[in-house]
């Protein structure tokens, strides 16, 4: 049973291994020993591909089940904010593991569902 619990703990700690420090807006995957959200990801990329306030976003894959970081390169601050907000209200109020947001400028926000 613990060990269960450490593992949930350790899946809502992204890794930012490999992730550039320069990204305005991260978007972390995380997995509870099941595999990301894949519908929620698929979502927020094609949310970030067609928002015009976006100038870049590479793709950091970090764990062995899909687990992955987006880095999001803003043209303005304010773009980045605005994305925070509309990104946190697409998350489904139980994904299938964690996702955290956060903005360079500090702002930060995790939608998690730990199984029980």
């Amino acid at each position: 049973m613990t060990s269960i619990l450490l593992a949930a703990l350790a899946a809502t700690t992204p890794i930012q291994s490999g992730v550039p420090d320069n990204c305005s807006l991260t978007v972390a995957f995380g997995s509870y020993a099941m595999g990301i959200d894949q519908p929620t990801l698929a979502r927020t990329e094609r949310l970030l591909r067609r928002d015009a306030g976006v100038r870049r976003t590479t793709s950091h894959r970090w764990g062995r089940e899909g687990e992955v970081t987006l880095c999001v390169i803003t043209k303005r601050a304010s773009d980045a904010r605005r994305l925070f907000q509309r990104i946190k209200t697409t998350l489904p109020r139980n994904p299938r593991g964690p996702v955290t947001l956060e903005t360079k400028s500090g702002l930060k926000f995790t939608m998690s569902n730990p199984p029980r």
